[in-house]
Formats: C-alpha cells, structure tokens, sequence
C-alpha cells in the first residue's frame, strides 16, 4: 500500500462570489491569466500578476458575499499548466492572510508542486480574505503565479487518501490519490500497475471520523476532457467497502460527467474503499484513472 498524503482535510468548501487583484498579467493567444482562475476548479489554470518586479506585494481579493466561516485555506501555489511552467514562475513562498475586520495572518509556503493546506489559528468569521505575497520562491522567469485557492469552514471528512500503485509523475504533472479528493476536474489518480487494465487495484478513502454517507459522486476516466476521457481506462464496475466489513458493488457508466451513485441504505463508515472489478479499455493509454470522488453525507 502507498501512502499518498498524510492528512487532507478539505470537508465544507465556501464558495467565493467574486476575485479582484492587484494586477493580471497581460492574455496571450492561448491563455489568460485574471483572478477569477483561481477559481474555476482547474489546476490547469492561473493568476499571475502584472506588477513591475517578482510580484513582492502583489494581491488577490476573495469575497464570499456574506460572512463564513473560515477555518483553513488551501493553495496551489505557481503555475501548474505542466511541470515546465511551475518551474519558469514563481511561487508565494510568505503569505499574509488579512480579514474583513482588518485582523492577518501570515504563513510560509513550501516550495513544492503540492496543494498545501493552511489551517487558521482559529476559525474566522470574515466576508472577505485578502492573500497578500510578502515573499517568494524565484523561478526562471520574472511573475509570480499560484493556480488555485480553495477555503473551507470547520467541517472535516477525509483524512488520507492512499491507493494499491499509483502511475509515475511525468510533465503534465502527479496522478496521486490525493488528486481523487481535491475539488479539481483537471487532475487525477492513475494507477501504475503495468500487468493489468486497472481490474484488482483500489483506491481507499479514510475519514477523520465516522460518519453517515448516503452515497459518493465519481467522476471516472479523465473527466475533464472528452478527448482524453477516451484515451485512458475507467472503471466499468467496483465494490465499494465500508470499514464495519460490509460492501456493495456499483456499475459506472462510462461517461466523463460527474456519476451521482447512492448506497443500498444510509452508512456509518471511517472509511470508503473502491476496488475496481472491471475497466474499459482507453485508446492510447493502459493505465485506469478516475478525477474525482466525492463522499456524500
């Protein structure tokens, strides 16, 4: 079993209503780069400010159209379009965090292509969040990027999300189990065992506590693209195992939208095991991926 991410918290998303930034980098043919990136649920995506200099200083605007609750923030910090451009930009390396009431926060980012999670030193009422760079990791070029900020209240469910192989890192990015539960449609597990289509592996989520789940949405295959859904192998069927030992098997239909999937009856779990039984076989790739699951209470 591989271990892929230690603790992910990232229960209870508040959603943002509207971003403002200090500066946006110039649109090219092919890309453009407003704040509003940080938000659209691809890591594929990103701001980059347009101030003169590395971006010391540059800032984004996150209002959430009402006070919420604000527990922990989650930030994909540089470009992640592929492993090229996060290395040429550069990454928030010092963040300060400043609140409706004016009260801030600071934080140090770790220079690393991962989704870090900050956890607040309490939970703060506030209808807005201003991220501030106060320093950073240089990369190759002159602007400072970060792909996507995500914020959540104080609820938590999954804990670790660990899978039976994974499919080695290449430069369109990581295909980690963690990516199963970070909220982005443009990033997903893929397995690594090159004996078989997918049929035998798993992926396993594990809650911080029990909890009563009436079903999950998957979305399978690389979910993001019609193109790419068809290249890859997705799951055809898979049992899904609760940690009492009980389990049911599901039947996916093989279509790159989000599948809602509801259980026999409501299940008190700490956590949520699919092991996969059949694939559909990809065009171009041996390898069975799945973007995203997500546990429904």
């Amino acid at each position: 079993m591989m271990l892929i991410l230690a603790s992910l918290t990232l229960a209870g998303p508040v959603k943002v209503a509207a971003w403002t930034a200090s500066s946006t980098a110039a649109n090219t043919d092919t890309a453009a780069y407003d704040a509003s990136k940080l938000g659209d649920g691809k890591q594929s995506t990103a701001w980059v400010e347009g101030d003169d200099g590395a971006g010391l200083g540059a800032w984004v605007l996150f209002e959430f159209g009402g006070d919420k609750s604000i527990s922990q923030v989650q930030v994909w910090g540089g470009n992640w379009y592929n492993t090229e451009y996060w290395g040429h930009y550069n990454r928030p390396k010092n963040i300060v965090l400043e609140f409706a009431d004016g009260s801030t926060e600071e934080h140090t980012l770790a220079d690393e292509q991962v989704p870090q999670l900050i956890n607040l030193k309490a939970p703060k009422s506030t209808s807005t969040v201003k991220l501030r760079v106060k320093g950073i990791h240089s990369g190759k070029g002159v602007d400072t990027a970060i792909a996507e900020v995500k914020f959540f209240d104080g609820g938590a469910t999954v804990s670790s999300a660990t899978a039976s192989s994974t499919a080695p890192a290449d430069t369109d990015g990581n295909y980690n189990a963690s990516n199963l539960v970070d909220g982005l449609s443009d990033s997903m597990w893929c397995e690594g065992n090159k004996k078989s289509d997918g049929t035998g592996e798993w992926v396993e989520l594990r809650l911080a506590r029990s909890a009563s789940l009436t079903g999950l949405k998957i979305r399978n295959g690389a979910g993001f693209s019609t193109d790419l859904f068809k290249q890859v192998n997705r799951a055809a069927t898979a049992r899904v195992s609760f940690s009492d030992g009980s389990s049911e098997e599901i039947t996916l239909k093989d279509l790159p939208m989000e599948l809602p999937l509801s259980f026999a009856s409501p299940r008190t779990t700490s956590s949520v095991r699919l092991s996969f039984t059949s694939a559909k076989k990809g065009t171009d790739y041996d390898d069975l991926c799945v973007s995203e699951i997500t546990l429904v209470p």
